[in-house]
């Protein structure tokens, strides 16, 4: 395409070369509503969708020319295909075609049906594959530095204080059992709902309050409380002695079987209902209530331990078997 056939000037005006515009994955740029029409807009945006659909690419590696301005490139992977986009007042070009209408559409996508050649898939993926080993080689390295920081600091550390996680309790089957029974026989124990609330309450408390410092990568000492915002070695080192490491951590959380009410709410609903419960009638509601959400969630067919065993002591078929026998007798 000859430098002074389109109108760019308006783009260049724009954004100059110390200017540099941000683009999106998708092709659809919002700057340029500034001065295409809809119609124009649309197309552009149409023809990457299908580039991406049919082919995988993606509008990218931008770069700066005297004559056109800011060009952007279609690529896979980082792969170049079309090396040419231009961005024009009224228009785009794609290498040498000028797409105004339709017509220049159809042309724009056939001469990229015509750069897709064997020829590109085979660079592609040498570059792939090439690209892949480097990742995992650096991966490595990264992996064995990581380590040995790792061990360095642990050579120092006292085994008594690494990685001692406190998680509430679950309830037992045995109280929530005697609980219920006592309750139909029109035996109020208040003392006995209070032990099967609270243990719900504190365990489903936890599980929200350390889900929501496990998601921001902050961990909560649980010995003195203190929170901490984890390292790029993922070594948590607390002023009063513990130490921990901030994966090991995660994997405690999933281990103890959390209660997380990012994934279920009705644990962060219990919660609410707990702490506005006075009289043994309303906690008798709060529990029952997430007894009930926990048995719609066991026959949702969930796959692996579901929302019960979050709560309650046992394996999946004695909390399951505890369950159907609370919603049935």
């Amino acid at each position: 395409m000859k430098n002074g056939k389109m109108n760019n000037s308006k783009w260049i005006e724009k954004f100059d070369k110390n200017n540099r515009p941000h683009n999106s994955n998708n092709g659809m740029l919002g700057f340029w509503e500034d001065f295409w029409t809809d119609e124009t807009l649309k197309m552009f945006g149409d023809f990457s969708n299908e580039l991406n659909k049919k082919y995988g690419l993606d509008l990218t590696h931008i770069n700066y020319s005297v004559a056109y301005g800011w060009k952007f490139k279609y690529s896979k992977s980082g792969v170049i295909l079309v090396k040419n986009v231009y961005i024009f007042d009224d228009c785009f070009g794609i290498d040498e075609i000028v797409v105004k209408s339709r017509e220049d559409y159809i042309k724009a996508i056939a001469h990229v049906n015509s750069l897709y050649t064997d020829d590109f898939l085979k660079e592609y993926e040498e570059k792939r594959l090439k690209r892949n080993a480097k990742q995992a080689e650096r991966g490595k390295r990264l992996m064995a530095r990581r380590k040995e920081e790792l061990n360095k600091v642990l050579e120092s550390i006292e085994p008594e204080k690494l990685n001692k996680f406190k998680w509430s309790p679950c309830v037992s089957r045995h109280s929530i059992k005697r609980l219920y029974n006592l309750n139909a026989k029109l035996i109020y124990d208040e003392e006995l709902a209070d032990e099967v609330g609270y243990t719900m309450y504190a365990r489903c408390l936890q599980g929200r309050d350390e889900t929501t410092l496990n998601y921001s990568g902050k961990l909560l000492c649980h010995n003195c409380k203190k929170v901490h915002i984890s390292p790029s070695n993922g070594v948590i080192l607390c002023s009063c002695g513990y130490t921990y490491i901030f994966h090991e951590y995660r994997k405690s959380f999933q281990k103890a079987r959390m209660p997380s009410g990012a994934a279920t709410p009705f644990f962060n609903e219990f919660i609410s209902k707990w702490e506005k419960a006075k009289t043994y009638h309303d906690k008798m509601l709060a529990i029952d209530y997430v007894i009930h959400e926990c048995h719609l969630n066991m026959i949702s067919n969930v796959k692996r331990s579901f929302a019960g065993c979050n709560l309650i002591q046992g394996t999946k078929k004695q909390v399951s078997e505890l369950i159907l026998d609370l919603a049935y007798n």
